[in-house]
């Protein structure tokens, strides 16, 4: 039973809403398992706001694929995850870019759902494999290292996580 009712969850749903803009759910959740979770929801969004979106130049860690990717310039990152999601027939309805971890999340999550909801499986899962080498694994590491050097372990831990999480599906399911 206990079993059923983990496989039921979305992983990456889990995921963005863990790294969304906090609020009180946060707060409670993150003092459970933080140690020095921060001691007010002001506090806490405080704490978002100077790690993940206000800064000079820019955050202390920001979540954009672009803002980590030395190889390619940021608008080709982030129009390959635009046609990344329009080849799979997602219509993103957030203002945030397409490079953007919960938006990349966002897509991870409607390709679980439609897994989940006996659409093509195996493509559907090599597709999310494929997204996640690209788009994910190269920057989780470095963005977790940059909260924990701006000292936010919490956060850090979980980029970790998705980063372990990620990884697991990289190998072919057999």
């Amino acid at each position: 039973m206990a079993q059923a009712a983990i496989s039921d969850i979305n992983l990456y749903a889990t995921f963005r809403r863990l790294l969304a803009y906090p609020d009180e759910w946060h707060l409670e959740r993150f003092r459970e398992i933080w140690d020095e979770a921060p001691g007010s929801l002001d506090d806490l969004r405080a704490q978002y706001l100077s790690l993940f979106e206000a800064g000079l130049p820019q955050p202390k860690c920001p979540l954009l694929e672009s803002a980590y990717v030395d190889s390619r310039a940021p608008g080709e990152v982030v129009l390959e995850n635009k046609l990344f999601y329009k080849h799979f027939g997602l219509q993103l309805l957030s203002q945030a870019p397409a490079d953007h971890l919960l938006t990349q999340l966002e897509f991870l999550s409607w390709l679980e759902h439609c897994i989940d909801a006996g659409n093509d499986g195996q493509s559907l899962r090599t597709a999310q494999r494929e997204f996640m080498e690209r788009h994910l694994i190269h920057w989780l590491r470095r963005a977790a290292a940059q909260c924990r050097g701006a000292g936010a372990d919490g956060y850090a831990d979980i980029l970790d996580a998705l980063l372990y999480a990620c990884k697991d599906h990289e190998k072919p399911d057999e």
